[in-house]
Parts: structure tokens; sequence; C-alpha cells
């Protein structure tokens, strides 16, 4: 296991690479914000995820969104322009699990789609890979899991977890706002994807359609051990705690930032019974672009401070069909013994899916945030 770690100061991204008590490779590369927006754009446009999305975002209302734009690039030209800016060259085989802690848009993204080995395979083939929003919340969810397992180190724990699913939340397509400053277009798929991961839950909870208010969520979410959001979420860069919310239903229909934050209880310990996972399959506006301060930063972020340990990310969603085989697949290998969970869980999904659908944007749109057990 390994920590790549980004830093952006004056024009220069300094990347490092790191395993325990040593600095493998120190690198310090000329490069303006811009450009590292631009490899998200580059791969994401190549993917034609703008394309596939035109119809599922969320849109100012009375205002006809802008063209997606065009790709310039193939997808292995823009993966290769990637990759010599974010990989180490003495990342190999070696390394099973690549912790990630990003700088701007860089947590959002695809690294599994990298290919930094000899024979030509993708990063996704051998090693699983987290994104800790930052060096402090690695280290505070790390003490934090420590305590609860009651053994292990910062940098690792040699032990194998399963997760049950014993009482999970699950929030599907909520009847979305009609009068808010965003058209908000319906998502029958998240109903479907939610259906999918039934089969492994013992006992769980539906919030759906006008059922998924505010008030129920927080209500159940505090005895839930996941919770699963199937809708859309909003990102912005000004006054994020308010600004970043996943949509739901009713007068009060945002669940922000702040409003998750807010569930910490004042020992800041976390509140009692908090789901030590959530999983965010989120319609996101922006596909990677906005993402530098918004949804990864923002509301994965403000569902870690208030006790959850991972939170498994939806970079894009383009596809119902895939994305629901995807999710349960990761929630059945959820429940084996793993090393590394749940960031193999969810490596070992995205494999079953990329062997049913080829396409990357099919299998390669979730990512873990938070630290793996």
């Amino acid at each position: 296991m390994a920590v790549l770690f980004y830093f952006f100061s004056q024009d220069t991204l300094h990347r490092y690479f790191i395993t325990p008590g040593r600095v493998i490779e120190s690198v310090h590369i000329p490069i303006t914000q811009s450009a590292i927006e631009k490899l998200n754009a580059d791969v994401y446009a190549s993917m034609r995820l703008y394309d596939l999305a035109v119809n599922r975002a969320p849109r100012l209302r009375g205002l006809k969104p802008d063209p997606p734009p065009k790709p310039v690039l193939t997808l292995q030209k823009a993966l290769e322009n990637a990759a010599a800016i974010l990989m180490p060259r003495a990342f190999d085989e070696r390394f099973q699990h690549l912790i990630v802690v990003p700088a701007f848009s860089i947590g959002a993204f695809p690294f599994q789609l990298l290919q930094p080995y000899s024979d030509g395979s993708m990063l996704i083939d051998k090693c699983s890979i987290t994104i800790a929003p930052s060096l402090m919340d690695l280290v505070a969810v790390r003490k934090r899991i420590i305590q609860k397992i009651g053994s292990g180190s910062l940098y690792r724990m040699p032990v194998e977890i399963s997760y049950t699913l014993e009482n999970p939340l699950f929030i599907a397509n909520p009847k979305y706002p009609s009068d808010g400053q965003y058209v908000y277009p319906d998502l029958p798929g998240a109903e479907k994807e939610v259906a999918a991961s039934l089969p492994f839950a013992k006992n769980y909870k539906i919030l759906k359609g006008a059922e998924a208010v505010k008030d129920s969520v927080i209500r159940y979410i505090r005895g839930c051990d996941l919770a699963y959001f199937a809708t859309h979420g909003m990102s912005a860069q000004e006054n994020p705690l308010d600004n970043n919310f996943l949509v739901l239903s009713g007068q009060d229909p945002y669940f922000t930032s702040r409003n998750i934050v807010q569930l910490r209880d004042s020992t800041g310990r976390g509140v009692q019974n908090f789901p030590d996972m959530v999983i965010l399959s989120a319609c996101q506006t922006g596909l990677g672009r906005s993402m530098e301060s918004g949804i990864t930063a923002g509301l994965s972020r403000s569902f870690l401070i208030a006790g959850a340990n991972q939170v498994i990310m939806s970079l894009w969603s383009v596809d119902d069909e895939a994305t629901a085989y995807l999710m349960s697949r990761f929630i059945y290998h959820l429940r084996q013994p793993h090393e590394f969970s749940p960031a193999e869980p969810l490596r070992l999904a995205e494999l079953d899916t990329q062997a049913k659908w080829k396409d990357p944007h099919k299998w390669a749109s979730f990512s873990v945030q938070g630290v793996i057990y």
C-alpha cells in the first residue's frame, strides 16, 4: 500500500509518492490550475460523458443548456497525458492499494483507467484505490477506525472486513421540487438501482418519491449501518456548506453539507450509530469540472465529518442498467471478507461490470472517498 499526495502552489503541482517511513518520489511539475482541470475535461469529453448526461443533469429553469463540449483527443491520448502528470514512475505491481490525497479536481479523476504497468494493463486490474479528501481527514478517520476495531496502525490494518447490511437506508428518486432555480429530471433508473441491492440486505428502510423528505432521512440515518442515496446532487464553490446538497422531497428538499455536518454530536465523535458507509449515486452537474470544492470535497467530506468512514461516490451517472448491475455486484463483494475494504469490493464489482460492458463510462463511474479498513 502507498500514498500518492498532491499539493498545488504557485503554478506548480507537487507530487509525493510515499510508503511507510519513506518518500519514494518527490516531483514538482510546472502547470496551471486550468491545465489540471483540463486533464479531467479531456478524459470525460473523450468518453462523451457530457453528451450522455445532457438529459439527466439538472439545468437552470427556463434556460436551454449549453451544447456539450466535443472531444479533441482520443481516450487513450487523454489518459496518457493525465498519467504523465498524475502517476509516479516508481509505481508498479508491488502496490495492491493506492491512497490518493488530491488537489483540485484530481479527486474526481477516474484513476482506475490509467495504464501504469509495463504490460499495458489498467490500474483497476491490479490495484484498488481510495481518495482521501486531505491528510487531516486520512489521519482523523483512521484513528476513528482504530478505536472501533481496537487494533492496527495509522498506516495499515492487517484485517479482512465484511459488511453484513443489517439495517441499511435507501433513498431513491425523490419527488423533486418543481418551483426552484433548477429543473431536476426524473431518475426512474434510481429505483431499479436500489432494487438490485435489496436482496443482500437483512432489514432495510426505503424512502422514495414523496416519502424521501429531509426529516425522515435525518431520523432513519441515525440508526442505519449503510445509507444509500440515488438522487441528484449539486455543487458550488461559493458558500459550499449551503450550496452543496443532495436533492430530496418536500418543502425543504435540500440536504446540505451544513445539515450533514450538524449530525455530528457535541463531543466531536460523530452521531451515535451513524452509518459506517454512505453511497452517493448522485447525478451531478459539471461531471468533474465543478467538483473541485463541491460534490467530492463537500458532500463526501461532510459525511466523513459526521461519522462515516467511507463514502462511495459516483463520478458520473449515465447508464441505469450498468449502474444497477455494478452496485449489486459491489454489495455482493462487500459482504465477503476482504483486505482494503471497501475499495477492493468496488474494484471487483467494476471488473465484473467491465466483463459485461466494455465501454469505461459504464463501469468506471465510482470511487471510494475516506479510509479503508
